[in-house]
């Protein structure tokens, strides 16, 4: 059974917004693509409009993100008016496909842009925008399948520089069932809710980090 990020009702409009949004940080503001989107990404908007916060994903014009995402990170506003015109340009299309994906898949921004870069996305512009949404999403699956070689507790786990052996002793874990998590990419979706918080305050993140999604 599938499980989208939030109410499909809100995703019309959630699409234009973010579309809007990075043509707007990345045209009219001049910023660079993946720097703008790491912006998105650290400004922790990414993270109100990922779970369906309709101040963000309903409730502001694309250009009005972007400058709140700039503005978090920076402390400056920018000054330049909202432009927007009826030829969409490919960056419109990378975050009108992007929020298309994000919800559909209820991964986060920042799961899939550890996988796939905006550079990468904007390059399936010229065969990917008059296509059918579906083959965007069929395209950055095998991306996702292809490069997702690790399970996300074993990468957190490595960023601390922390053994198995180590998180089995701090969690209470079994160092048996601490492996058959990092090999078995769903085991993790079968784990209890307790165990997943747990191991989550261990390693620094939060649960929805570890899951599989």
């Amino acid at each position: 059974m599938e499980i989208n990020a939030y109410y499909n009702g809100y995703l019309q409009e959630s699409q234009e917004v973010l579309g809007d949004m990075m043509d707007y940080g990345i045209n009219t503001c001049s910023i660079e693509a993946e720097q703008f989107f790491t912006m998105f990404i650290s400004s922790r908007v990414a993270e109100q409009f990922e779970k369906g916060n309709p101040r963000y994903i309903a409730g502001m014009s694309g250009g009005e993100l972007a400058k709140e995402v700039i503005y978090k990170v920076t402390g400056k506003e920018p000054e330049q008016p909202e432009e927007f015109y009826l030829d969409k340009s490919p960056e419109y299309w990378c975050g009108w496909a992007l929020a298309f994906y994000q919800w559909k898949t209820g991964r986060s921004f920042k799961k899939i842009y550890d996988i796939v870069s905006i550079q990468e996305i904007l390059f399936m512009y010229p065969t990917h925008h008059e296509a059918d949404i579906e083959r965007f999403v069929a395209t950055m699956d095998q991306l996702y399948a292809k490069r997702h070689t690790k399970t996300y507790l074993q990468q957190f786990r490595e960023n601390i520089n922390m053994s198995v052996q180590e998180l089995a002793e701090e969690s209470g874990l079994r160092l048996s069932d601490i492996i058959e998590l990092e090999k078995n990419f769903c085991k993790i979706m079968h784990t209890s809710a307790e165990t997943v918080f747990h191991l989550s305050r261990i390693l620094g993140c939060n649960m929805e980090d570890l899951l599989e999604i």
